[in-house]
């Protein structure tokens, strides 16, 4: 099968072979062998090379399992892949095929990315229940256009979340502000160091430190919240998505490795999940 990520400004494809053994890869939770990232793009015929060979040594037949997460035009690509492979299925999935619980007011609403990788977590959750304690919950950080921070509760449901903007979001904010602030580049924005010593070096330390210390409030709010109940208070975050690594240095300033886990294409682990656990599939 391959997994399709459509996020806002880019989509991820991820090749799971009939091979792929969950049991060994991403701590029990299946790895794709093989991921291609494209930008948003009008599909011209060079772009599309790129897929033609990504799919070059593939001759069986393929299930595409398709989330869309974001704004990623993604019809007229298929119509070309339709084309190209007419023996391959192409399958859009939603919501409620994902075989976990959700304590949210309005489900159907929900970011469909933000849900898979609560739900890869809770399958990476029950595969390790022997190392961990019983009802550990997690916070999952999705760093991309936007940086959603979720909780997967105790009792393994999504129990909701936080939404802000992206590291790249926040500097074009600024940039709008005032013509006197410079649009920095997401690359200058990866460890800022603090205190800044000129504009640009000030404006990423805000953005940076910011994501960093908007990330330990929701963390400390869930120990807080586990600590009054008398729970154990240990909460690892999963940190996925584009600016996930970038994340992770700063963070681990503050946690310890054990409890920080990069799982760089964890959406696309979730779509493979939901798929191979759901009945209708």
């Amino acid at each position: 099968m391959i997994a399709v990520d459509l996020g806002n400004t880019r989509a991820k494809l991820g090749l799971f072979r009939n091979g792929n053994n969950s049991k060994t890869v991403y701590e029990t939770v299946p790895k794709p062998d093989s991921v291609l990232a494209l930008d948003a793009f009008g599909v011209e015929s060079s772009d599309f090379g790129v897929v033609v060979d990504w799919l070059n040594d593939l001759d069986e037949p393929v299930t595409w399992y398709i989330a869309q997460t974001g704004n990623f035009a993604w019809e007229e690509l298929q119509v070309k892949l339709a084309q190209f492979r007419p023996q391959d299925r192409f399958i859009k999935i939603s919501y409620g095929d994902v075989p976990i619980p959700m304590d949210v007011e309005f489900p159907e609403k929900l970011g469909l990315d933000r849900l898979l990788s609560v739900y890869a977590a809770f399958c990476w959750r029950t595969f390790n229940a022997a190392s961990f304690e019983r009802e550990m919950r997690i916070l999952v950080v999705d760093a991309g256009s936007a940086i959603t921070v979720d909780l997967l509760a105790g009792e393994g449901y999504f129990a909701g979340g936080a939404i802000l903007p992206g590291l790249n979001a926040m500097a074009e904010s600024l940039s709008k502000i005032s013509s006197r602030l410079p649009h920095i580049m997401t690359g200058d924005i990866s460890f800022a160091v603090y205190p800044g010593k000129n504009t640009e070096e000030a404006i990423a330390a805000g953005i940076y430190w910011g994501a960093i210390g908007a990330i330990r409030q929701f963390h400390q709010l869930v120990q807080t919240t586990l600590r009054d109940a008398d729970l154990p208070s240990r909460v690892p975050i999963f940190l996925v998505g584009g600016d996930a690594e970038h994340l992770q240095i700063g963070l681990s300033l503050f946690m310890e490795s054990k409890d920080l886990f990069l799982f760089p294409d964890f959406v696309l682990s979730g779509i493979a999940l939901a798929v191979q656990n759901n009945d209708e599939f």
